[in-house]
């Protein structure tokens, strides 16, 4: 899993795109795949990390109260990954920005592929030189960045912090 994880999403960036419009299927399907290929394994190695957090005391506690199924999900398992599950999803929403700049702007060929988004416009302003547009739109990345940090992740990770911490 580490050595796949080690591979760049953008490196599988040409051939989704080539199998997916070569498909006749819409450019949006190919930059929502890189930016999911992009995200994915900071929540998967943040999960794994919070599964292997979790006591040996509290596993063999609900093994003796015969917790099973969604009874031990819903008592130990789920509240046990939620902080590592948020700092997974803080991480990998970094990551998702940082892809949707490749993910959204592509050029094979004589072919410009390009949806409707921040990172389309980033990478087309960097495309023509424009550093105006480039600016602008770095700039309103930061903006919305931390804003979406500031009103949805720190609230989140507040919760997890001081309800499902493990200490």
């Amino acid at each position: 899993m580490q050595i796949a994880a080690s591979t760049p999403a953008t490196a599988f960036f040409p051939l989704i795109v080539l199998v997916i419009v070569s498909n006749g299927i819409s450019f949006n399907v190919a930059a929502v795949l890189l930016m999911l290929l992009g995200t994915q394994w900071y929540v998967l190695f943040n999960v794994i990390a919070g599964t292997t957090a979790i006591p040996k005391d509290l596993r063999d506690m609900t093994d003796l109260l015969r917790f099973k199924g969604w009874n031990r999900w819903r008592k130990l398992i789920l509240p046990a990954l939620f902080p590592y599950l948020i700092t997974g999803l803080i991480t990998a929403s970094g990551g998702a920005w940082n892809a949707s700049i490749v993910a959204e702007y592509a050029e094979f060929g004589q072919q410009t592929y390009k949806v409707l988004g921040l990172g389309a416009l980033i990478s087309e302003a960097t495309a023509k030189g424009d550093f105006g547009l480039l600016t602008a739109a770095t700039l309103t990345m930061i903006v919305v960045v931390v804003v979406i940090n500031r009103y949805f992740w720190r609230r989140l990770y507040r919760l997890a912090a001081e309800r499902y911490t493990m200490e």
